[in-house]
């Protein structure tokens, strides 16, 4: 038999930060940037903006600090330098954020029902307000799930039911490419709740919504929105019109985020089409999406109950980093070029910029300090009464003999899962290691009921759920077939915050607690942050001791060739 995907996959080795283009841009050019914005305007830019610009260039720098990991069977020692934590500029960062959060919300939050993704695009007068008003984007997100809640609520008594109850995940997103667009990703359950006699939870999934009911939800969001806007003054008159104010330096690197810029098409140098294709990009129904004044809505995409896979692809897709390293390059002359999303037969459209522009369209996106990206309505909110039996809740923990893998390669959670009548063989895991690390497992209440879907399905995986079925949680424990997923509970996200090596585990198929020399386990020894043993560790091991320095400030037009530099130089702060 083929070993298993784990035993196919490389080492673990620490990223390289240093040698992106992104690392490069940042480090040239920032004090000349920050400097040019103190310069123009009165105290430059935010403090958060600065610090998280600065922060990226300390992510995953050894001579910052590091974790020591040893295995005492045969001596090896593995490295793990600290990161930034960073919710915007950090590619590597905001990628933990998105697949821990995907965790999270699909083993914690969303119950196994139909999910439908709402995206909801502001117009493009409020997308400033918007996103660096905290008041005005938290009303815009509430106006919007209410009105979608209550689409849904008028759909289920128009057939007879009463007092039902809506869920929903609304995700922030700032950014498109490159750009301010401020736009909700709300991942809806795609049906109602409610009690039967005995007090019991059911599900009534919701039939397809169609260009009518979308047209309503949009037109009553805009309605309620501008009435909001105008009762807090934000709106002069009765135009779209945002209010006036004196300009900051935000202010001036929003307006430049927001507009389109340079857009050219150039070729992609040596690179296969598929690798530029978006993993994460769902596939969309264009017909199911409305637009009225400015506010566009969209509701294409449904994961049907069953898909565990499906929402954990949406809610990665929701939750999504601003920026791919993939999609930036360096031109000759200095300027900066990020493609726009999608490639055709080797080329593609890409908005280039100077380093200046770069930087100032990454400072428009960075979210403000407390700016909630991800927040959670009806029966998911977290006071409300229906939270506790909606979530989902672990299935009781197999032990660590049964996921290990046999003589061949093969997990044996396959075997075990046979001789207990779970899954079929195809819902097998995609991977595993060969040995589970028990400090990994979660100490989370075991139950063994299951969910339970009426009509129930004669055999095989549950029928996609249509309406007028009727899904009874009794309680609602994670499927079968996603426990196995997760190596019998090995790596269930037992809180919203997973472990770096348990969500590289279930990310990438990579036991980075598996030494690389004799197989043995990896042990966390110690913790490095002070310079002396930093300096000394780095030493012993060849590797620099210092962070790369930072550029001095200079004129901004240095960055590009002379004959360049005045069509290219398009941040016009002044």
């Amino acid at each position: 038999m083929a070993p298993a995907v784990a035993a196919l996959a490389p080492a673990y080795a620490p990223r390289r930060p240093t040698e992106t283009v992104l690392y490069g841009l940042v480090r040239q050019h920032l004090e000349s940037f920050l400097g040019y914005a103190r310069e123009q305007y009165d105290g430059g830019l935010p403090r958060y903006v600065e610090q998280e610009l600065r922060a990226y260039l300390k992510c995953g720098l050894f001579s910052e600090g590091f974790t020591r990991c040893h295995c005492d069977a045969c001596g090896h020692d593995l490295l793990v330098a600290f990161s930034c934590h960073g919710r915007t500029i950090c590619p590597s960062c905001t990628g933990r954020r998105m697949a821990n959060g995907a965790a999270h919300l699909v083993d914690l939050v969303l119950p196994d029902v139909p999910v439908r993704q709402y995206v909801l695009s502001l117009p493009f007068e409020l997308r400033r307000l918007a996103a660096f008003k905290a008041d005005v984007l938290t009303a815009l997100a509430r106006i919007f799930v209410e009105v979608t809640h209550g689409s849904y609520r008028a759909a289920a008594r128009r057939t007879g039911i009463k007092d039902a109850q809506c869920g929903a995940v609304l995700c922030v997103q700032r950014f498109g490419s490159l750009n301010l667009n401020v736009h909700f990703h709300t991942l809806v359950l795609d049906g109602v709740f409610t009690r039967d006699a005995q007090g019991g939870v059911i599900f009534h999934p919701a039939p397809p919504p169609g260009s009518r009911e979308l047209g309503v939800i949009v037109e009553r969001t805009h309605r309620k929105a501008i009435a909001w806007l105008r009762r807090r003054g934000y709106l002069d008159g009765r135009a779209l019109e945002v209010g006036s104010g004196e300009q900051s330096a935000l202010d001036a690197c929003a307006a430049l985020a927001m507009q389109r810029g340079q857009v050219a098409t150039l070729a992609r140098p040596g690179a296969k089409d598929a690798a530029d294709e978006d993993h994460d990009q769902l596939p969309e129904n264009r017909q199911a999406a409305v637009e009225h004044q400015g506010f566009n809505l969209h509701a294409g995409v449904r994961i049907d109950a069953g898909d565990d896979l499906g929402r954990e692809r949406l809610a990665r897709y929701a939750l999504r980093p601003p920026l791919s390293l993939e999609r930036l390059r360096r031109l000759p002359g200095g300027r900066v070029a990020y493609r726009l999303k999608y490639v055709s037969r080797g080329r593609g459209k890409h908005r280039v910029m100077s380093p200046m522009e770069f930087l100032a369209r990454l400072s428009a996106i960075v979210a403000p300090p407390r700016y909630p990206l991800v927040r959670y309505a009806g029966v998911l909110a977290p006071r409300s009464k229906w939270r506790r039996e909606v979530v989902p809740r672990p299935r009781e923990r197999k032990e660590v003999c049964a996921v290990e893998s046999d003589s061949d390669g093969q997990p044996t959670a396959g075997r075990a899962r046979a001789a207990n009548g779970g899954a079929s063989a195809r819902s097998a895991p995609p991977s595993a290691p060969r040995r589970a690390a028990a400090d990994n497992a979660p100490g989370r209440p075991a139950t063994t009921a299951a969910l339970t879907t009426s009509p129930a399905p004669t055999g095989g995986d549950p029928a996609p759920a249509r309406p007028g079925d009727v899904i009874r949680l009794a309680p609602n424990v994670l499927s079968v077939q996603h426990w196995d997923r997760l190596l019998g509970g090995l790596l269930y996200a037992a809180s919203p915050r997973v472990d770096w090596a348990s969500l590289l585990r279930r990310s990438f198929s990579a036991d980075v607690l598996q030494c690389p020399k004799c197989n043995g386990r990896l042990r966390v020894l110690a913790v490095i942050t002070e310079r002396e043993p930093i300096n000394r560790i780095l030493e012993h091991v060849g590797m620099p001791t210092e962070a790369p320095p930072l550029a001095r400030a200079r004129d901004p037009s240095e960055a590009l060739d002379d004959d360049e530099a005045a069509a290219q130089l398009s941040l016009e702060l002044g």
